[in-house]
This record gives structure tokens, C-alpha cells and sequence, in this order.
């Protein structure tokens, strides 16, 4: 037990520089006509008709008539200028601009690459006079430039920045740390480019591809981390009873696959 809350104090330090990312949800508009109750109400008229023989009286009986129209509900998908509504029961709304109408301001292909791997020791940013300018700098550039090597100096500067602040805590543990060329050879493939990375003809789990359900937090820390091998695997921090064994709420089998959000 001692071992496991050590661990878990060395992971947490370390998440601290790896923040979990959330998803934006998408919303439909619905228009709703409520009940409308129109009354008619013919009012009874009588007409007097004086003629040569007499004077004739028609009455018309009172009648109300009363409609109701039923409530009608109608869900309109949001569009706008270059969006296909793909029609079907789910409304799905994809955008159909090429990429280079938007800015990029994110990019997540790696898990947490921008973060922990660019300017680590910067922390959150929330420490007086810690500048993380750079990653929006990270998040706006592209696979191109960082197979080229851009990155590599702040990626390295970062790895060193882990292993100077947790290898003795990893060795306190009994574990045996990566040396950084290891971490690199190691975490590298995975985190250069800043992609998702899939190999078919292998089983399917992170790092090759991304479950919803992958410890991919604690598989990324392994590999920067620990010296990996039969005794440290990929998944000794993943394997330790530290996290939640399963979403509370069961993921859908279809898209978008994710829960409803909690409200």
C-alpha cells in the first residue's frame, strides 16, 4: 500500500503538467409550436324579408364551433454557409470547407505532446513569470514540421526536466528510470509527429491507435519514465489500482460513441 500511494504522488506531480482534455458537445435546435385553441363563434342572425304577400322571418340556430390544433414539434439542424446536412434521423451537420478557411489553435494527436512536451518546466503557467506562449506556437504547427526536427530541442528539454524531478522517487520505488536516450527511443516514434499512429496488421491499443477506454495517460508516462521491459511493462502504471476500472456511464456502440454529458 505504501508503494501504491508513492506512485500515485509521483503521478500526480507528474499529470500536473499533463492536463486531461475534454470534447466540445454539439447542440440541436428545436422549435416547439405550442397548443393553439381557436374558438369560432357564430352568433345567431335573423333577416326580415318584407314582400308583397307578408313578411317572411328566417332564423339561423347558434352554432360554436371549437379547433384544436395538435402540438407539433420540429427539429431543424443549425446550418450555415459550406455545412451538408447529412439528413437521416441523427441531423449530423459536418462542415465541408477546405482546412485552410480555419485557424489552428489545437492540435491532439499525441497524448499530451503539447503540454508535457513542450516547456514542462513552465508547469500550468499559473506560477508568477512562467511563460507557455510557446505551445500555442506548438498547437498552430503541423506534422511536416515536426518530423523536421522543430521541436526536438524543446521535446528533449522537457524529457530531461522529468527525469531530473522524478528518478530518484522511481528509484525510491524500486523501479529502474529510463535514461533520456532510452525515454527518446522509447516515447519518441509515438510523440513525433503529433499524430495518431496505426498499424493494422497489430493488435489495437494505445499507442497503436486510441480506445476511448486506454489508460493512455499513464501507458505516455511508462514510456517517458521507466526503463521498459518484462519486469516494467507498458502498462505497470496503467495496472496499479489508482484509477476508476470503468467509465460510470457505458459508452454508446454507435457514433459518437461517447455518453450523454452529466447535467
Amino acid at each position: 500500500m505504501k508503494t501504491y500511494v508513492t506512485i500515485h504522488a509521483v503521478l500526480a506531480t507528474a499529470l500536473l503538467f499533463a492536463p486531461a482534455c475534454g470534447d466540445d458537445k454539439g447542440s440541436t435546435d428545436t422549435d416547439a409550436t405550442t397548443t393553439t385553441n381557436e374558438t369560432t363563434d357564430t352568433t345567431a342572425s335573423t333577416t326580415d324579408t318584407t314582400g308583397p304577400t307578408g313578411t317572411v322571418t328566417t332564423e339561423d340556430e347558434t352554432a360554436t364551433t371549437t379547433t384544436t390544433t395538435a402540438p407539433t414539434t420540429t427539429t431543424s439542424p443549425t446550418t450555415t454557409n459550406g455545412t451538408t446536412d447529412t439528413g437521416g434521423d441523427d441531423g449530423f451537420v459536418f462542415p465541408t470547407e477546405p482546412f485552410d478557411a480555419y485557424t489552428q489553435i489545437d492540435r491532439h494527436g499525441a497524448v499530451e505532446a503539447g503540454t508535457a512536451g513542450i516547456a514542462a518546466a513552465q508547469g500550468l503557467g499559473f506560477n508568477m513569470g512562467s511563460d507557455i506562449s510557446i505551445r500555442d506556437d506548438y498547437n498552430a504547427s503541423n506534422p511536416v514540421e515536426d518530423a523536421a526536427g522543430m521541436w526536438l530541442p524543446e521535446i528533449g528539454a522537457s524529457i530531461t526536466f522529468f527525469h531530473d524531478a522524478f528518478d530518484d522517487d522511481l528509484m525510491m520505488l524500486n523501479l529502474v528510470p529510463a535514461t533520456v536516450q532510452e525515454t527518446v527511443d522509447q516515447a519518441g516514434p509515438v510523440i513525433v509527429p503529433d499524430t495518431i499512429k496505426y498499424d493494422p496488421s497489430k493488435p489495437t491499443g494505445y499507442p497503436n491507435g486510441r480506445a476511448l477506454t486506454d489508460p493512455v495517460v499513464d501507458i505516455t508516462l511508462a514510456a517517458v519514465l521507466l526503463k521498459l521491459g518484462p519486469d516494467q511493462p507498458l502498462t505497470l502504471f496503467a495496472d496499479l489500482p489508482l484509477n476508476p476500472p470503468e467509465n460510470d456511464v457505458p459508452f454508446k456502440a454507435e457514433f459518437p460513441f461517447l455518453a450523454p454529458p452529466h447535467l
